[in-house]
């Protein structure tokens, strides 16, 4: 079925209210109370992000999710900002734009991915929303 795509993603946090406040403030992620120990947020377009309650978070070599955004440098500064940290920084994907990963507040590794053209180097010359 190769029109099935992810509709759902979870992330395990220590502390709710620091992880809705983190996602808030780097991607404007708006998570509503979705059950007990569970938060949601929900763009009406197909993809939904669920924040679990977990007594400890198992990092290491796990999945990692990456989330389509217009500018990763933006992004990055927000999340050290917001006391997370850079994993990767912004890194060229030839003939498709860039990535970068981060860890959050509880260490979760997130990828990020920014459609672009470039000429030379890293440098953008136009870059597109996916």
């Amino acid at each position: 079925m190769a029109e099935t795509l992810i509709g759902h993603i979870e992330i395990p946090t220590t502390d709710l209210d620091k992880a809705k406040q983190f996602y808030y403030n780097v991607l404007g992620w708006d998570f509503k109370p979705f059950g007990n120990g569970y938060l949601l947020f929900n763009n009406h377009k197909g993809i939904m992000v669920g924040l679990r309650l977990v007594e400890k978070v198992n990092t290491g070599d796990t999945t990692v999710f990456h989330v389509n955004i217009p500018d990763i440098s933006s992004i990055l500064d927000r999340v050290k900002e917001n006391g997370g940290s850079v994993k990767r920084n912004k890194t060229v994907i030839p003939a498709m734009g860039y990535y970068a990963l981060f860890r959050d507040i509880d260490g979760n590794t997130i990828g990020l991915f920014q459609k672009g053209c470039y000429s030379s180097g890293s440098e953008v010359n136009n870059y597109l929303m996916l």
